[in-house]
This record gives structure tokens, sequence and C-alpha cells, in this order.
């Protein structure tokens, strides 16, 4: 299969597995990178995709949820599942296997839909608020997300954790080179600007702030629009 043949097979087995779904979902995206996304679509990400070679047909379906209120440099698994970290069930997929759809399926209905469930919106502020409340040394990444979830919850000042993640990213930052270091500027950017808008204007500003670059990060991957059958 050629790289467009693969694509194409991709999209459409997700057309296929869409209807069997609860709720409304959509199809976003383009080539590989086309995803499943379950509508609305708001700071929480709720996102089924496929990951591999885009030179050979076998990959991996996943499926996970992608928080909004950080800057999307790439897909995380953070709060997601491969198909290949399930016991029962396939643990790829092939997509130019006739059965394609029912291996993508199996897996979504199976183990997807149940790690997406477990991360609702609610539960990622919750948990980042929590791992903020630790000890620096004893965090995760969770709190990461802490600036903007405060921001969009209307729950405290975003200014403590944003400033200690600018810090932290041009800490880092200092010690990498390439696309690590590239990526890490761009994050103490954001939360530097977040910083600055919520001092312009508090909530109202810093809320414009983050809704402009969700949505032009999601256009940035052609993830602003659903694609039609």
């Amino acid at each position: 299969m050629s790289s467009a043949d693969r694509a194409r097979r991709w999209r459409q087995v997700l057309t296929e597995l869409r209807p069997d779904l609860p709720g409304e979902w959509s199809v976003r995206g383009t080539g590989l990178g086309t995803v499943l996304v379950r509508e609305p679509l708001d700071w929480a990400l709720a996102w089924i995709g496929y990951s591999g070679s885009p030179t050979r047909p076998v990959g991996w379906a996943a499926a996970g949820v992608q928080p909004l209120v950080t800057p999307f440099t790439s897909w995380i698994m953070t709060y997601g599942i491969r198909m290949d970290e399930v016991r029962t069930g396939p643990s790829t997929l092939d997509l130019s296997a006739d059965q394609a759809v029912e291996q993508a399926r199996r897996f979504v209905l199976d183990a997807g839909l149940a790690k997406i469930d477990g991360w609702p919106a609610e539960r990622l502020a919750d948990v980042a608020e929590r791992d903020f409340a630790q000890d620096p040394g004893r965090r995760r990444t969770h709190w990461h997300q802490l600036p903007g979830w405060r921001v969009v919850n209307g729950t405290a000042s975003p200014v403590e954790p944003a400033t200690q993640l600018v810090a932290l990213c041009r800490e880092r930052a200092a010690g990498t080179s390439g696309t690590g270091a590239r990526q890490l500027a761009e994050q103490a950017a954001f939360h530097d600007g977040l910083v600055r808008a919520w001092q312009d204007g508090e909530r109202e500003a810093a809320l414009e702030f983050l809704t402009a670059r969700r949505d032009q990060a999601l256009a940035a991957r052609k993830l602003d629009r659903a694609l039609t059958a």
C-alpha cells in the first residue's frame, strides 16, 4: 500500500467505526494523523487515532484525552492507551487487511472508550491541583496543566504555577538542543504569555489568550473542522 492508500484506508476505518460509538463523534485531521474526536470539542480532546510507520501497513490504534489548556506540541499518551497495551484483543492494526475495521472496533469498544471516559476534564483539573500540592521533587507532569485549568474553570490565579513552569522550561531548555530545546522554549513562552494576559486583564484576558492558542494549534493540525464522509 502506498502512503496515500494507507491514509485513505485509515480514514475509511474511522468512518465505519464512528456509528458504533456512543455520543457524537467527528472525523478530523489529515493523512495517518486523522482522528475521531468526541463532540463537542472543548478543553479536553477525546480522540481515537493511529500510530505506526508511514511505510508499513501494520501499526496500532490508540485512544486517549489530549488536554488543550497547555501547548499542543505533540500527541501525549499520559491519558491514553495503545492497543498493544491491552491484554486481550488484537495487538496490532493491519490497514491492508479486510478485518482492519473489526480490529479497531474491538480495541476501542473493549478498552479505548474506558480510558477516555476515565479522564473527564474535571478529573484532569483535580489531578493537576493535587499534583501541584506535592513537594516539587515528587510531582509528575499533571500539574503542567494547572495554570490553564485554573483559568478555564475560574478557580484561582494561574500565576504561581505558570511562573514555576516558565522557570522549569527555561532551565531544562538550557541543557537541551534541537527540537527538544525549541519545544521547551515554546512552552516557556506560552506560560509567560498566560501570566502577562492575567496581569493585563485577569481571567477574561487569560481565557482569550488560551482560546486563541488552542484554536491556532488545532488549525495547524487540521483538527479545527470535521471532515465530510
